[in-house]
Parts: structure tokens; sequence; C-alpha cells
């Protein structure tokens, strides 16, 4: 996230990490939770009930900030000014702003951007930040959820949310180097989040999914071919990727300015691509194409292996 930063506005993320560094401090060093939210122009009867420490409001917004980053970076394209990520670089770039007015400036982007495109959860007509909107449904909701890169909220980020206490396994945390106050992730710290939401019965797989579908390299490697890996360099979860050919026939591809899904737009490539994008949806066609002819050959005569 703090490279993508970086790759969309060029010293967005010194800015970000000296503001956030500074404002965890301004909020632990306030007379009280409910001066601190102010402070941020933040409603302070939506600050959840669990939030009963400093420390932990500190923490929770700080995680907030970070996924909230996320969603601005996957929806960086095409890349420009009037767009979420841009808009956040330039307030925590601002000077004239104080650490904690630039998490509430930043918070107010992300309301006037969801609200403009999506149902918003949050009380439009409040001047102030609804921290709810950030919790899933069901019982002893967080902010910071088994998703540290963001659940969402309501139905969709409690599926979401289970979904990931059980075989999709995320193992995020912001580390020392990274634009953000670092925190450690543990697998011991997301069984207990996990058993806290669902049940003692809901245990974390992490090794689940390897081992039914065997989607590791070795694996990958011996069994599967016809694989594109299409990886855009603006989006944060290229560092999960392969982001360099496996073999001959399980390829990456990888797209300057593209974001999060920006070659799965279903009606590229069009006038508002970036021309990384519109040459990639032209080897993806023709790489795809030539799949389906060998393919087709190989059923015909007899040849066809199923991979």
């Amino acid at each position: 996230m703090t490279d993508a930063a970086d790759h969309a506005v060029p010293g967005c993320a010194h800015a970000v990490r000296k503001a956030l560094y500074a404002a965890k401090d301004m909020i632990i060093e306030h007379p009280s939770i409910g001066e601190a939210v102010k402070s941020m122009n933040m409603c302070g009867h939506t600050v959840p009930q669990y939030i009963e420490t400093k420390h932990t409001l500190s923490d929770e917004i700080m995680s907030a900030v970070g996924f909230t980053f996320a969603d601005f970076d996957s929806g960086y394209y095409p890349p420009g000014p009037d767009l979420g990520l841009y808009k956040a670089c330039q307030v925590f770039m601002d000077d004239e702003l104080t650490p904690l007015d630039k998490v509430g400036k930043f918070f107010q982007i992300f309301k006037e951007e969801e609200g403009g495109e999506t149902p918003f959860s949050g009380d439009d007509s409040l001047d102030c930040f609804d921290l709810s909107v950030f919790l899933p449904d069901g019982e002893n909701a967080r902010i910071t959820t088994s998703d540290w890169s963001g659940s969402g909220g309501g139905n969709d980020g409690k599926m979401w949310d289970f979904q990931l206490c059980t075989t999709v396994i995320d193992p995020i945390g912001f580390s020392s180097k990274s634009m953000f106050p670092p925190r450690k992730w543990t697998y011991h710290d997301l069984t207990k989040y996990c058993q806290l939401r669902y049940g003692m019965e809901v245990i974390p797989r992490p090794y689940e999914l390897v081992e039914d579908v065997l989607f590791d390299h070795a694996s990958l490697k011996a069994n599967v071919t016809k694989i594109l890996f299409t990886n855009g360099m603006q989006d944060m979860w290229y560092g999960g990727s392969y982001t360099k050919d496996v073999s001959d026939t399980i390829l990456a591809l990888n797209f300057e300015n593209g974001a999060h899904h920006s070659d799965l737009s279903h009606v590229g490539p069009s006038d508002a691509d970036t021309e990384d994008m519109k040459e990639g949806f032209v080897k993806i066609q023709n790489q795809l194409e030539t799949w389906l002819n060998e393919i087709k050959s190989e059923l015909e005569t007899g040849r066809y292996s199923g991979k």
C-alpha cells in the first residue's frame, strides 16, 4: 500500500507516515475518548461501545485509515486528480493542517466517495463522520476485522469477515517500513477475534486451500497450465501475486497504471483506458484465443490432457 500510494502521488507515503505517527500520539494525549473523537470531527455517539480506552481508539482509527487507503488504491483507475486516492494524498501533504485535521478530512473524503456511488450506511445529515459505517453485521463487531485490508460494513462485511475466519487467511500487519504505525498481526489474535465473533467452534484453517486445491508454487508448476496472472501495479495486491512467468503457459502480465480489476471492466478497451491497459486487453485476447484453439485441436485429435 505504501508503494502504491507513492506510485500514484510521489511523496504521499512520507506525508501519511509523518501525520499518522503524530496523530496516534495526539489521540492518546487527549483527556478523554470523546475529546479525541471530536478533534477529528467524528460523531461521539457513533463510537462503538467496545472502544473503552484511547489506545484502542487509536489502534482502530489507524486500522480504518489503512483499509480506507486500500479502498482508494483499488479504485484508482484511470488515474487522476478526481479520485479518492489522489485527494487523500493531497490532504496528508497539506502542511497547513494539523495531523488530526488530516485524519478528519481523510474520512470526509471517504464519506463523499462512498455516498456518491454506493449506499452509505452512515447518516449523511451529520457534519461529523459516523464511525459505525465500518462495522460488519453481527454480534461483537469490530472495526479491525479478520481482514486488515477491510471487510466492509453490513451483511457483505459479515460474510467476508467469516470467510477470512475460516479458510481464506489474510495475514496483513503494519510493518515499520509501511506508512502506517506498526501493528503486529498474529494467528493467535485472529483466532481470538473469530471465536469472539462466531463461536469457539470457528478456528481459522490457513492451509486448507493449499491442501485441497494444491495452489502452491510447486503444485502449480507441476499440475497446471494456461493461467494468466494479470496485475495492476497500482493495485496493492500485486504483492501477493505472480509478477513473473512461472512457465511457458503460466504467464504474468503487469500493467503500470492498472488498479484492482482494471482488466475486468467488461467494456475495455475503451477511450477511458490507459495505453498499457489497451495493449493489455489485446495481449489477453490473443493469448486466450491461442489457448482455446490449442485445446480445440487437442480435443479433435483426442490428445487433450485436461490441463
